[in-house]
């Protein structure tokens, strides 16, 4: 009876405890805290999921551009062999094939395309060997490639120019004839670089020591044309002055130093520097006798010149020639193509023996070509495989250096070693 007493008493306490108000609060604190714990661990699984989300976009963003920019330079690239291709089907070109079987019994095959659009060289000069005068001094291009696609003026070329005079005598003394060269040389220079870019060097002196050579003002560019202008006194007789006379011819020779051949030759002739002396007016006999003893005693003597400043007549002929053969070599090099030689190519890198002393700046978009192919063998097959689009990456005076972004890689290229491969603006 006692154990089913107590019992009953336990029963009652729960009740009552269930009851009172303290135990509801308590199971609404527990109530309330649950659902706020678990709200919580959403929002933090949502927000990690949003920053994650966010993470992929912006590796996304940073990786499309580099795709849409390699994109964009492939479809460049693309697009300039397309045009090289298209431009070269305009015009003519020569097909040279041969074939032969070898001791195997296959047959191989030899494809030579030469497109006229733009070649430049050699074939260019041949016309004048039918000529009936030829002369070796009247050298010229008599067509023009039909498309100018490699050459930028806002890059220089590189020519090493020597001015040279010849004997000289004493009616036309070294001083004069030092004189004229030093006219003739800046007149060239300037009248060139007017309406193209030029980079000219001088020879290079043989050193004796290298203090000379640290000492000396050459040049790091290596020049790609050789300039020869030779100021030649010749000896003419003159029905005025009823004696010999000394007159000027003013030669012009253009060279390619890689390929050692004449671009362009050029003469013409100069006047005598001094004035005609008037003509003889009529003498008395006592004048005319005064006049013949002063000729005997001049017999065996050496006339010096006693004018002090050259002839009007001779300052504009002058003029004349050295316009004339700046205009031709304006005209020779109007289409001609601009290359830049490379030192090594090491991977995607490409290093040019050529900086902003030639107009190349960073962020330039040059080409990568074979010189032996393009862009005068464009329709062969393999050409197309030739052609490489680089970036310059960093430039200094005398040296830059370029990133290969598109197209196939050439190199590699040793430093220093002799290769066809050569960069090029389009």
């Amino acid at each position: 009876m006692m154990h089913i007493k107590t019992m009953k008493e336990k029963k009652r306490t729960y009740a009552l405890f269930f009851q009172r108000p303290v135990f509801a609060c308590l199971i609404l604190v527990t109530f309330g805290l649950v659902p706020n714990i678990s709200l919580g661990q959403e929002e933090l699984n949502s927000r990690d999921d949003q920053n994650s989300s966010e993470d992929k976009n912006s590796t996304r963003a940073l990786e499309e551009p580099k795709e849409k920019t390699y994109t964009n330079n492939e479809e460049k690239l693309k697009a300039i062999r397309e045009i090289l291709v298209s431009e070269a089907l305009k015009s003519k070109a020569k097909v040279k094939a041969s074939s032969w079987i070898d001791t195997n019994g296959s047959l191989h095959e030899n494809l030579y395309v030469l497109s006229e659009g733009y070649s430049t060289g050699r074939d260019s000069l041949r016309n004048n060997l039918n000529e009936k005068d030829f002369n070796i001094h009247q050298l010229k291009s008599n067509k023009k490639s039909k498309y100018c696609r490699f050459s930028n003026p806002s890059y220089a070329r590189v020519a090493e120019i020597t001015v040279k005079v010849g004997r000289s005598s004493l009616e036309l003394p070294y001083y004069d004839l030092e004189m004229i060269r030093n006219k003739t040389e800046n007149l060239f220079k300037l009248g060139v670089n007017t309406h193209q870019n030029w980079v000219f060097t001088q020879k290079k002196p043989m050193y004796k020591t290298s203090y000379e050579r640290f000492l000396s003002n050459s040049s790091l560019n290596k020049p790609q044309y050789h300039m020869e202008i030779e100021i030649q006194p010749i000896e003419k007789f003159s029905f005025r002055k009823k004696r010999n006379h000394v007159e000027l011819n003013l030669l012009l020779n253009v060279i390619d130093s890689n390929k050692k051949e004449i671009i362009l030759s050029s003469e013409t002739f100069l006047p005598s520097p001094w004035a005609d002396p008037p003509p003889d007016a009529p003498r008395s006999g006592l004048a005319q006798i005064a006049y013949a003893i002063h000729e005997a005693n001049q017999i065996g003597k050496f006339k010096t010149n006693s004018q002090k400043a050259f002839s009007a007549h001779f300052e504009r002929k002058m003029s004349e020639g050295v316009s004339k053969i700046i205009k031709e070599t304006i005209i020779a090099f109007d289409c001609r193509q601009i290359s830049f030689p490379i030192s090594e190519i090491k991977n995607d890198t490409i290093y040019i023996d050529a900086g902003f002393e030639r107009g190349i700046k960073l962020g330039d978009q040059l080409l990568l070509t074979d010189s032996d192919m393009i862009p005068h063998r464009i329709l062969e097959e393999s050409a197309l495989e030739k052609i490489a689009l680089v970036e310059i990456k960093a430039v200094s005076p005398f040296k830059s250096e370029a990133r290969r972004i598109a197209g196939p890689n050439l190199g590699p290229v040793s430093k220093k070693g002799r290769t066809s491969i050569n960069v090029t603006p389009f």
